[in-house]
């Protein structure tokens, strides 16, 4: 199955939010909807995000720092 990325929906680098220009491509399944995106923050649950190189790492959402539906903040899992 292939992942499917919104060309609207991005978000930000916890290690860097402050810098939007480094946009990374969420994808589908975890930003339809803001109720989508919480349930993913509350669950820790984690999804790929494609950075703007084309490379894709396991993501979750920043509970503390994101705002479903508004500002999507992404820490990396290593």
């Amino acid at each position: 199955m292939a992942d499917t990325f919104s060309l609207a929906i991005t978000g930000v680098s916890a290690d860097n939010a402050q810098q939007p220009t480094k946009l990374w491509d969420i994808p589908d399944a975890a930003c339809q909807t803001a109720g989508d995106e919480q349930q993913y923050m509350q669950l820790g649950t984690s999804f790929l995000v494609k950075l703007p190189d084309g490379s894709k790492v396991m993501c979750v959402y920043d509970a503390e720092r994101s705002i479903p539906g508004v500002t999507r903040v992404l820490r990396r899992i290593q």
